[in-house]
């Protein structure tokens, strides 16, 4: 096997094997494994591995693999990190706006070096990056096979424990989910083949608050609205608002449609209008100017 780069998940010791095994016995790295193999291919391990942050997460190993002995003829020695990662896995989830971004925050680690060592898992991320894929979709379909959305509670309820990945030594589990603001993502919660609205970002966010401010200043900006993005269908704009101008008029407020009505009547009805408003008026206990005087 060719060495591997010092960010992999384990690589070959240039030191001779027993002294590997020397050092790890006298002073065992925290956070790291040793895996030796002999000439004839068997594997052995020395280091107390587990679920990080657990009780009983030092517990050693199976007892189906050995510890290697000082006197063995070895040929390679391989140490592996068994520090617990972190990293993130962008999706999009349906809401009631769209299909909002989110990161799910996924912690994993080795639980079998050897497993690791023997199937040449260097870069743990991208085997446990496309399982979790691989959960995710079928989860999804569950739920829609049961006309159900598929929520972040969900998620951290199915894939909250640590799910091990036998075949390559190593456990994940998924331990938050929270809003994200890259459109870099797995789309989740089709219900139907009906595609599924722009993934609810910021800007996405802010073109919501847009079309809902015009929807606020009523049928004028709508029209505005129709004609900034279809220039092309001016002659249908024009025609729906030459047959709603009833709609388009600028609406007026009380005092503008009284002095308007106030300027219909004569001097006659306005002098009456005036006795009768003084007369209310200063019945109510307010003073004002008498309309005679």
């Amino acid at each position: 096997m060719s060495e591997v780069v010092s960010d992999g998940l384990f690589q070959r010791m240039n030191t001779a094997p027993w002294r590997a095994i020397l050092r790890y016995r006298w002073v065992s790295p925290r956070g790291r494994a040793l895996v030796v193999r002999d000439r004839a291919g068997e594997y052995y391990l020395l280091s107390r591995v587990g679920v990080p942050g657990e009780p009983g997460g030092d517990l050693p190993l199976a007892d189906d693999v050995p510890s290697p002995r000082l006197g063995g003829g070895y040929a390679d020695a391989f140490e592996v990190d068994l520090t617990e990662r972190l990293h993130t896995r962008a999706v999009g989830l349906p809401t009631v706006y769209g299909t909002e971004s989110m990161d799910l925050y996924v912690s994993w680690w080795v639980h079998d070096p050897v497993r690791v060592v023997q199937s040449h898992t260097v870069h743990g991320w991208h085997v446990v990056s496309v399982e979790l894929t691989r959960a995710l979709t079928i989860l999804d379909q569950t739920r829609r096979g049961a006309q159900r959305e598929l929520g972040p509670q969900d998620i951290l309820r199915h894939l909250g424990d640590p799910k091990r990945l036998d075949a390559v030594g190593l456990t994940y589990r998924v331990f938050d989910v929270r809003r994200r603001e890259s459109p870099d993502e797995l789309i989740l919660g089709r219900l139907s083949d009906a595609p599924m609205p722009d993934s609810w970002t910021v800007n996405r966010r802010g073109e919501y608050e847009f079309c809902l401010q015009a929807l606020r200043n009523g049928p004028a900006s709508l029209a505005a609205l129709w004609l900034l993005r279809c220039p092309d269908q001016v002659s249908q704009v024009v025609d729906w608002a030459v047959a709603h101008q009833d709609l388009l008029a600028p609406h007026t407020d009380w005092q503008e449609e009284m002095a308007a009505l106030l300027g219909m009547l004569s001097e006659q009805e306005r002098e009456e209008l005036s006795h009768l408003l003084y007369e209310r008026v200063t019945a109510l206990g307010h003073r004002m100017p008498n309309p005679g005087s």
